[in-house]
């Protein structure tokens, strides 16, 4: 399915590279990961609910979903494969 929604796909925001320090977010999921020092002060899950509820009004959510929700796995087992592999 071809979509016209520049927002397709992208529910998630990337986390191949992980950003500290500031709020990362997809069209509906976001998080923020806060360092001091060499430990993570604080780890947190965001949802944008007015996004969600956009989402939840489109003809291609259900697709949508399903796509953004492989390309974050993607992404995962990306950041699990060991640099010797690279």
């Amino acid at each position: 399915m071809r979509s016209e929604n520049g927002c397709y796909g992208k529910m998630f925001p990337s986390v191949v590279g992980i950003v500290h320090n500031h709020t990362v977010s997809g069209e509906v999921f976001g998080y923020r990961v806060d360092y001091g020092g060499q430990v993570a002060q604080t780890r947190e899950a965001i949802v944008n609910r007015s996004g969600w509820d956009k989402c939840l009004q489109c003809s291609e959510m259900e697709s949508c979903y399903r796509l953004s929700t492989v390309k974050l796995l993607m992404e995962l087992a990306l950041r699990t494969v060991p640099q010797t592999l690279y």
